[in-house]
This record gives C-alpha cells, sequence and structure tokens, in this order.
C-alpha cells in the first residue's frame, strides 16, 4: 500500500457511507484531496461535508458547491439547485441545526479552483473539478468565475476538448472529475477519476494515488 503522494477522491455526491468504506481501504493517515461534488443527489450530503471539512482534508470547488453558495442568496437559483439534487442536501442538513449549514456555507466560500501540489522527481499535480489543462496559466494566476467556467461546469468526453500539445507544454499532471465514466481514465498527463457513486449505471467511489497513479474502488476492487 503507498503511504507517501496523495490520494484524490472523485465525486461523493452524498454517499457517505460508500466515502467511509474508501477511506478506510486507504494508508492510515493517508493525504487526502477531494475533486469537488461532494454533495446533491446522495442522501448524505451533509454527513459528507462535516466529514471532509472536521478533517481539514483538501477540496476543491465543484459546482454543486458553487449551486449551493449562489442558493442562499439567489431564490430562483435555489429553485435550480434543488431540481439538481439540492433538495436531498436540503434534506441531509435538516438533522442538524441551521449553525452547520451556515458554517459550511462560508466554508464552501474559501474553497479553491484548484490545488497545486509538487512532489521530487515527478510532474506537479494540479487537483480541479474537470478538465484545466485548456485554461491553465501557472499555479500562481487567480482564476475569475468566468474564467473557472469550464474547470466547473464542462465535461469531458468529448474528444475534442482535449489538446495533448498543451497538455505536454504545461507539464503538470491533472487529476479532475465532473464527468462520470465506469472506470477511471488514466494517461500520461490527466486522470478522470468520478465514477459515478451516485448513479445507478456506475455506482462506485474511487481513489486515484499521485504519483503512483494506483486507484482504489470503495467496493473489493484495485485496479494497478
Amino acid at each position: 500500500m503507498t503511504t507517501s503522494g496523495i490520494w484524490v477522491i472523485g465525486d461523493v455526491h452524498g454517499e457517505y457511507d460508500k466515502l467511509l468504506q474508501l477511506i478506510s481501504r486507504l494508508p492510515e493517515g493517508a493525504r487526502i484531496c477531494f475533486c469537488g461534488d461532494l454533495i446533491d443527489r446522495g442522501p448524505d450530503s451533509a454527513k459528507v461535508m462535516k466529514l471532509v471539512f472536521d478533517n481539514n482534508y483538501d477540496c476543491v470547488l465543484g459546482n454543486h458547491e458553487l449551486m449551493m453558495l449562489r442558493s442562499s442568496i439567489d431564490k430562483f437559483e435555489k429553485m435550480s439547485w434543488q431540481n439538481c439534487g439540492g433538495r436531498e442536501t436540503v434534506v441531509s442538513y435538516e438533522k442538524y441545526d441551521d449553525a452547520l449549514w451556515h458554517s459550511h456555507i462560508e466554508l464552501i466560500e474559501s474553497l479553491p479552483y484548484f490545488k497545486y501540489y509538487e512532489f521530487d522527481g515527478h510532474k506537479p499535480l494540479v487537483v480541479s473539478h474537470s478538465y484545466i489543462h485548456n485554461d491553465w496559466i501557472d499555479k500562481d494566476h487567480k482564476y475569475s468565475l468566468d474564467d473557472a467556467e469550464d474547470i466547473l461546469w464542462a465535461h469531458a468526453y468529448d474528444k475534442e476538448r482535449f489538446d495533448e500539445d498543451k497538455e505536454i507544454r504545461n507539464n503538470i499532471f491533472n487529476i479532475f472529475g465532473h464527468s462520470p465514466v465506469k472506470e477511471p481514465i488514466v494517461t500520461k498527463t490527466y486522470a478522470m477519476i468520478d465514477t459515478g457513486a451516485t448513479y445507478a449505471k456506475y455506482g462506485t467511489l474511487s481513489a486515484i494515488h499521485y504519483p503512483s497513479l494506483k486507484v482504489i474502488k470503495h467496493i473489493n476492487q484495485t485496479k494497478e
């Protein structure tokens, strides 16, 4: 079992039990980062958020967290969010007092668009919600919300979205979620790690280790 480096977990979407099972399969004390979309659709978003924030795990902003944040200040955005899985999230918070909701809203406001990590002898790792290579400038670039539209909302199914030449020039390895796939897709320059934990068609929560690129699923399967 790999004990150094970092484990990046795909979109959880309120699947707390799957998350607990997955974390139990990682090395004790493993460093963890989440790709965003901790919430919505699944039954236990509040518990997922509480676990992530209480343990100070790294996490980037997902489009569902952004919708939750916008819902707190705009009635139209609230309706839109609830139709995208937000109803389940609201119900999950009913088990707690209002203070938890408000504290999580504040924490969501602090989530970055990406996390940047350096490991000796390997490309720097950039974790984002969706594919970032087309928008990558450098680790010090401050994205605006307009700049970050692709890395929050754009799905990475269309082959034309990928730019291998730019990926090579960027000299980073990008791990992201957002676009559910049956199995993690791992190349020399990126990894798609959202395996659809909350969807009946997929139903798996996955983590990938960097720099080894070992994948572990919440069920009793591993993939080297």
